[in-house]
């Protein structure tokens, strides 16, 4: 009973996170094929630690492949078309900053940010990153969260 309890929840998690980027290009990203993949991290961080930082919803993705980060790129600047806020930064003709503020439902706000830190001036790394984040968070508050 125990056992068949938590699949349930664990297959309604994946479901409402899955949900939580519907509509959204980059909601292919988050399909699980990340999991396992090398040099790619990715995390889902829903419940109680979420709620604690204003979220409902917390994915992340870093990769340091390319070809998936020139993917990422392409895919966030099409959902940022559509934002109702922006703030981005380009280098060398790519996108190296964005944190978007999408159009907000019913009752909570959604954001994109995405950083490559291929681009960075100092210390560059190679590494993609991109976050969606859903909550009642305002877009200051999600600004000091990534920051930390």
């Amino acid at each position: 009973m125990k056992r068949t309890t938590i699949i349930i929840l664990t297959c309604l998690l994946a479901t409402m996170t899955a949900m939580a980027q519907n509509g959204l290009n980059i909601n292919r990203l988050f399909d699980g094929r990340f999991k396992k993949a090398a040099g790619a991290t990715e995390i889902i961080v829903t419940g109680r630690q979420a709620h604690e930082i204003g979220l409902d919803v917390y994915h992340s993705l870093s990769v340091t492949d390319k070809g998936q980060a020139e993917l990422i790129e392409s895919l966030v600047v099409k959902d940022g078309a559509k934002a109702i806020d922006k703030e981005v930064e380009y280098r060398n003709g790519q996108l190296y900053y964005g944190f978007y503020t999408m159009k907000k439902n019913k009752r909570d706000n959604h954001y994109i940010f995405f950083l490559n830190q291929n681009l960075a001036r100092k210390s560059p790394k190679n590494v993609v990153t991109l976050i969606y984040m859903e909550g009642s968070a305002n877009s200051e508050k999600i600004k000091k969260l990534i920051r930390k």
